[in-house]
């Protein structure tokens, strides 16, 4: 790969999105909207039950981190669909792996920010200091960064084989796992027939391990592991998936039509 190649696609989503104000907002607006709204509600419950102020708060976090990497690639992606892009930057000399690894990037990076901006929400105006549980959940937030990626990857390949007109999936597909991925309560509470499926998901194990550590303080290393696994059996899943994609769009021409 081109590192300068991978360094253009980024700095052309820089450039949009200081012009660009719904950009902007998607960065800012969102993520600490949802935390205020979670954050109000952690207030109400801390006083009847603490542990699951933090719970809530943390879920909340860890979500929107998910929700923002798993999206956006996807959303930069049908970004260049929209506006007839997609084509000019193909006929250029980057390839599209190169393309793939910038979009990850500026989703990176604008979670990043997001999630700066939340903590300070968090740590200002709820008392929820997260930097307390260090490099615990730190290890967790890679994993769950991970199967955004996939995620992420998974949702520009179906795009570029079956059209602009699946785009909101790319918007979809994270809330239609999120009930099955334990954010705000324990796998134990789901039917028992959903938990053998669950178990499936690295971002239910995310989650698991988060609220482990918000009440022992402690690494539970078994979720770690659990979730990096699942995550690197996915990721070699879903890069075979997106080349079978690519070069089946490529044989029938449809990816001139996006």
């Amino acid at each position: 790969m081109n590192i300068s190649r991978i360094y253009a696609i980024v700095l052309r989503h820089f450039f949009l999105a200081i012009h660009q104000f719904e950009r902007i907002t998607d960065i800012f607006l969102f993520p600490v909207l949802a935390l205020v709204l979670w954050g109000f509600l952690s207030s109400f419950v801390q006083f009847q039950t603490p542990s699951l102020a933090n719970f809530l708060l943390g879920g909340m976090i860890l979500w929107v981190i998910f929700e923002r990497v798993g999206s956006n690639v996807g959303v930069d992606f049908m970004f260049d669909v929209w506006e007839r892009n997609l084509m000019n930057v193909l006929a250029s000399p980057i390839k599209l792996p190169e393309y793939i690894t910038g979009l990850v990037i500026v989703s990176l990076l604008k979670v990043l920010i997001s999630f700066l901006a939340m903590w300070f929400v968090a740590t200002v105006f709820f008392g929820f200091a997260i930097n307390l549980y260090g490099i615990s959940l730190a290890a967790f937030w890679v994993n769950l960064v991970f199967f955004a990626v996939v995620l992420g990857i998974f949702n520009v390949s179906i795009v570029m084989r079956f059209g602009n007109t699946i785009g909101p999936l790319t918007w979809i597909l994270p809330f239609a796992i999120q009930p099955f991925a334990a954010v705000f309560y324990p796998v134990a509470v789901l039917p028992i027939f959903i938990q053998k499926i669950v178990w499936f998901l690295p971002i239910s194990h995310v989650f698991e391990g988060m609220r482990f550590t918000f009440t022992t303080g402690r690494f539970q290393s078994l979720e770690f592991l659990a979730a990096l696994g699942l995550n690197l059996v996915y990721f070699v899943i879903v890069i075979g998936f997106f080349t079978y994609i690519f070069n089946l769009v490529k044989r029938k021409g449809s990816l001139a039509k996006l």
